[in-house]
């Protein structure tokens, strides 16, 4: 009787609330504090509103509009801006605190083989009751109502070391999604934890054992001078060094830029940077966007056996999956533009798709008073990076990922003068097969290419004009190979043929110089070359702790017909728990750009010569030995001493001009004629101490003592421009939860701090520029002078909410806080007769918005 009893009253007292609940009203609140909405309506409706002063976030702003809105509509839709809920309760409605939660999904794989790994358990750390799941038949899990803020994950399976996963931001606009690899224990009576710390952790490639590490996408947004640009994050790393400002070039133990390589997906790329030139592999600001690219990689120094046709570094860049079971999206805008990603799932199994577009131009910054453009520049550049991701039952999973990128920088002063432009592309179809569980086989096609015009026009006494158009197209294929004959032996091996299709264009009016250089042609030629890489490597785990591997890398070039052999070798010997000791040596060649072998040398007498078409390959064999300590599972020391040798480095043939070495250029080339007879050598070592990011703080401090040295025709040893001795960067930051909706509220703050010696010079001979009306810099005793230190100091604010659907994210980036004009390069001015300095731009300010859905 009495439940009868109870049901009556509650049904009597729903009855007269929902005549009361008609009753519909208009109002909007601009970031009012919560309590002053809900007295609003209890006001206007007459109903008692009951809670927690302990655990309803009152003070909390509100930004909301109500329009002919019922009491329940208005509450679903304070809902939907507030971690609230509710209940309604004998005309009495009662809020309750609602914990955002979401869903953490992923895969598990063999670290050897990337093959899944069925059955292994995932569970979330620290988390009450229980949460956690299976991996399934391939490798993926899924674990749902994770509550919001930093979490870590707990990967077990029988035979494996555990792994564990720390601080992964989760947040309520999207799923987090986590590709965890698990390593076979060697002795099985033996259980290692390996902890990965996110930030600083050992590399996706499993064959490289030093100067290597990974870096996250969270990385490049926490980092204050990050921007989502790769280059620019390696920058705060031991042993790299970016001395420009305006450029995200980057100097990596004193070599020339221009022995960078860039792989996506396994597939060399041209430089995938904004504003880039011929020859160079950096630019203004990197294609890449962070909504797309995954965990990669970053290599200083004896590359594993994977990587050729590099001599200073390796970015191995991966693209993330599209979230298959849902459609996520984030748009952001700022001072520097529009940002759009979307992805999710295509038909109804787990094939997915996952895109990003981004339009940005520097005209908002110059708005604001900046100079950060010459008067009448137009600065404009667009990017658009894909990939589709199809799994089959028995054909593995292909994959079709694309990057395209258009920079252009017009003066509209002098329009007549063109624009100058740097277009990129590139596409790939891929294919990733496991005939068994021991076996991989990944497959790659892509077509890439680059264009750059650069049309310039200079009035003086009579019009000086230069148009130039070089168009590449790269076509390769790509197979690797990968088998785990046991947990001791894998052994990897891989293919690469590519084919290169040009066309060099370059023509110069001159009418005030002499002939035949009043009008000549520099460039005019088209064809096709190509080039071929193999590579072996060994990995041999010796015990869990010792591994070795050892291969080599076969590089030849069509063009010239030159092959290269490279052994590469390395070791990781875990002395006790918190020490290792590493050690590396590599033989590693480059082809140079293109341009050095088809440029025309016009003689004095109107002779058009090449000769440089049998230049033969930029040769360095790099030695590395490093220690690493840990202090605990948050904290370590590491150091690396290093020694590169470099050989067969194109110098000048003309012994009156001996100073000169491609080793001192970041782009462009040379028609003069060249003969692989230079050296160089690069040593240093390098001291890094971190703490990764726990406990809602981090800090990374890095010191590097270094020489670059290079020797040209006369066998003199002179300094590199680019020995800059001394480098060092201090990075902090600090997570706080903020406001009493402190769980769903984020506000972080990072600095960092470099000071770095400067690029070299040859200083300007004034009295010798003077009189012949041009600048003139000795050609003998280059680069003994370094400009002022370069010194800078960044700042990065954020503000991240989450709401019960989405997450958004407030950020200020203060790039060279105090405004330090760090020297660029220095010029003669003809008109002033003086040596004039060009600087960086000082105090910039970049304010974005993002918001995830």
């Amino acid at each position: 009787m009495k439940y009868f009893l109870a049901l009556v009253i509650c049904l009597t007292g729903h009855a007269g609330f929902a005549q009361q609940s008609e009753v519909r009203f208009t109002r909007s609140f601009a970031e009012a504090p919560l309590k002053e909405v809900i007295k609003f309506m209890e006001e206007t409706l007459g109903e008692q509103f009951s809670y927690s002063n302990s655990t309803i976030p009152l003070d909390e702003p509100v930004t909301i509009s109500f329009y002919n809105n019922t009491l329940t509509e208005s509450l679903d839709k304070l809902t939907e801006v507030m971690p609230l809920k509710y209940r309604i309760v004998n005309k009495k409605v009662v809020l309750m605190y609602n914990t955002l939660k979401q869903t953490i999904r992923g895969s598990v794989l063999d670290e050897a083989t990337q093959v899944p790994v069925i059955g292994a358990t995932v569970t979330v750390v620290g988390i009450e009751p229980l949460l956690g799941a299976a991996t399934d038949v391939d490798g993926s899990f899924k674990i749902e109502n994770v509550p919001l803020g930093r979490r870590s994950l707990k990967v077990t399976y029988v035979g494996y070391d555990e792994r564990i996963m720390p601080n992964i931001l989760i947040g309520s606009g999207k799923e987090a999604v986590v590709n965890i690899e698990i390593t076979e224990s060697v002795t099985q009576m033996e259980e290692l934890v390996v902890v990965d710390d996110g930030v600083v952790s050992l590399p996706v490639n499993q064959m490289a054992q030093v100067s290597a590490r990974s870096f996250t996408v969270e990385e490049t947004k926490r980092f204050p001078i990050g921007l989502g640009d790769p280059l620019r994050l390696a920058s705060s790393f031991a042993g790299v060094v970016s001395q420009n400002d305006p450029n995200n070039e980057i100097v990596i133990r004193g070599n020339t830029p221009r022995g960078i390589l860039w792989k996506l997906d396994g597939i060399e790329i041209p430089s995938p940077n904004h504003f880039s030139s011929e020859g160079t592999s950096s630019g203004g600001i990197s294609m890449f966007s962070t909504q797309v690219i995954s965990r990669s990689d970053f290599y200083t120094g004896a590359f594993a056996p994977e990587y050729g046709n590099a001599t200073a570094g390796v970015f191995d860049i991966h693209l993330r999956n599209g979230n298959n079971t849902k459609i996520e999206n984030t748009v952001q805008a700022g001072l520097l533009g529009l940002d759009v990603s979307s992805e999710g799932p295509i038909g109804l199994g787990k094939s997915s798709y996952l895109f990003n577009y981004r339009y940005s131009t520097l005209a908002m910054l110059q708005g604001l008073g900046l100079d950060i453009l010459d008067d009448d520049e137009k600065i404009t550049f667009q990017d658009l990076s894909f990939k589709l991701n199809f799994p089959t039952r028995s054909l593995g999973t292909f994959s079709v990922f694309g990057l395209g990128g258009k920079s252009s920088t017009l003066n509209e002063f002098f329009p007549e003068s063109g624009e100058e432009t740097y277009d990129m592309g590139v596409v790939g179809v891929s294919n990733q097969f496991y005939p068994d569980r021991k076996t991989s086989i990944k497959t790659t096609l892509a077509v890439s290419g680059t264009q750059v015009i650069d049309d310039f026009m200079r009035q003086d006494d009579a019009l000086f004009v230069e148009t130039q158009n070089f168009t590449k197209t790269f076509k390769r294929a790509f197979i690797r190979v990968n088998r785990k004959f046991s947990a001791h032996h894998t052994l990897e091996s891989g293919f690469t043929y590519s084919l290169l299709d040009f066309s060099f264009e370059d023509h110069v009016q001159n009418p005030q110089a002499p002939a035949p250089f009043d009008n000549y042609t520099p460039f005019d030629d088209s064809g096709n070359t190509g080039s071929k890489q193999a590579y072996l490597s060994w990995q041999f785990r010796v015990s869990n702790k010792l591994s070795l591997v050892n291969g080599v890398h076969f590089l030849h070039f069509n063009l010239n017909g030159e092959s290269s052999y490279e052994p590469r070798s390395s070791l990781r010997w875990q002395i006790e728990d918190d020490k290792a000791l590493t050690a590396g040596f590599g033989v590693h060649s480059r082809i140079e750009s293109l341009e050095y072998y088809f440029g025309n040398f016009i003689a004095d007498n109107g002779a058009i010569l090449q000769y440089n078409r049998n230049l033969g390959l930029t040769k360095a064999n790099h030695y590395v030995i490093g220690y690493e300590k840990s202090f605990n599972e948050k904290a370590y020391f590491r150091t690396e001493v290093y020694y590169q040798y470099l050989y067969n480095v194109p110098v000048f043939l003309d012994s009156d001009r001996n100073a000169f070495s491609t080793l001192n250029l970041t782009d462009g080339y040379t028609p003069q004629q060249l003969i692989n007879a230079g050296t160089g050598k690069n040593y240093g070592m390098e001291f890094t101490l971190e703490r990764t990011f726990a406990d809602s703080y981090y800090y990374l401090a890095n010191l590097t003592f270094y020489e670059s040295k290079y020797r040209a025709r006369d066998g003199a040893e002179w300094d590199t421009r680019f020995n800059g001795n001394t480098a060092s960067n201090f990075l902090v930051g600090k997570e706080f939860n903020v406001g009493k909706n402190a769980r769903n509220n984020i506000l972080g703050v990072s600095l960092k701090m470099t000071w770095a010696g400067n690029k070299r010079y040859t200083p300007i001979s004034v009295q010798a520029s003077r009189q012949l009306d041009r600048e003139v810099r000795p050609l003998i005793g280059t680069y003994k002078v370094k400009y002022p230190d370069y010194t800078r100091t960044d700042l990065q604010i954020s503000f991240r909410k989450n709401t019960k659907r989405t997450t958004s994210e407030w950020r200020l980036d203060i790039q060279n806080l105090f405004g330090k004009e760090n020297v660029l390069y220095d010029f003669y001015s003809v008109a002033g007769q003086r040596v004039v300095q060009e600087k960086s731009v000082g105090f910039v300010p970049v304010l974005s918005y993002r918001i995830e859905f």
